[in-house]
């Protein structure tokens, strides 16, 4: 007759260990240089770690609240916080690659929608800007140096940013002429058009411009989460999974009756570090 290891689920895991308090995740934190646990984290897919690190917090989680005090002295250095942290830093990783995985079309398709909004919003401010300069140039000789402040409010403009900008300064040219209402030019430009409506659509455009080339800039470099975000997380999951292995397995050695923790997907990870460190010279 065989027994079959069970089948471990999160939903199964997480029922039977409850998260870690702030305390707790910040006692259990990995001291680790994130570069280093970023190399380690890189070697090996995410989704193999998962597969040995929910199958261990199974086994883990359902024997340790029936563990006899004899068996909790041969577990010398393991504690129901660690565990919980243990599980928890598995459970943030699992997260994470659904995010990653999930995003990746997401990230593409609201990539290509924000640039094709943030282009239009280029296309009508480049369009307002003309207008705008076509009347402060109808009455730029109304008033001495209007001119030369129109030339420099108009500048020269090569992106979002500096459309933005340019439409922000030839909107400043056009409220201080309005400062004087009874002045020649401003009412020329009230005449034509340039009222307090008006003003404020191209407030309103000169803001779109704005923040829809900050979105298509950040859609084009920026996901919610990175490769290396997930080569960290993978190096923090190896590092704790190797100390619960190694204290289970010892008292292992001394218990039978305690769990053994065998990695299958990341055997070779484990086993190629523990030939490293039994093939180094002694220190003598």
């Amino acid at each position: 007759m065989t027994t079959s290891t069970p089948t471990y689920t999160w939903a199964s895991v997480l029922a039977m260990v409850s998260a870690p308090t702030q305390d707790e995740t910040e006692r259990y934190a990995v001291e680790i240089p994130h570069a280093d646990l970023m190399e380690r984290g890189s070697q090996i897919r995410s989704e193999k770690i998962l597969t040995d690190l929910v199958r261990f917090g199974g086994i883990v989680g359902e024997f340790w609240p029936k563990a006899t005090p004899a068996q909790k002295r041969h577990l010398l250095g393991f504690s129901e916080p660690l565990l919980k942290v243990f599980v928890h830093e598995g459970k943030k990783l699992a997260d994470m690659v659904a995010q990653f995985d999930g995003a990746t079309d997401a990230r593409e398709a609201s990539r290509a929608a924000a640039i094709a909004v943030a282009d239009q919003a280029y296309r009508d401010g480049m369009e307002e800007r003309d207008r705008l300069v076509t009347a402060l140039d109808g009455v730029s000789h109304l008033e001495p140096g209007l001119d030369e402040r129109v030339t420099k409010a108009t500048g020269r403009v090569t992106d979002f940013t500096t459309l933005a900008q340019s439409l922000t300064s030839l909107l400043k040219v056009a409220k201080d002429i309005r400062q004087n209402p009874l002045s020649k030019a401003a009412k020329q430009l009230e005449d034509g058009g340039l009222d307090t409506a008006q003003i404020i659509a191209f407030e309103d455009m000169a803001a779109k411009v704005k923040s829809t080339g900050e979105l298509a800039s950040g859609a084009r470099t920026k996901g919610p989460i990175t490769q290396a975000d997930l080569d960290l997380q993978d190096g923090i999951c190896l590092s704790q999974m190797e100390r619960v292995m190694k204290v289970f397995n010892r008292a292992h050695e001394r218990d039978p009756s305690i769990p053994r923790l065998t990695p299958i997907a990341t055997r070779r990870l484990f086993v190629s570090s523990r030939k490293r460190a039994e093939d180094a010279p002694a220190q003598g």
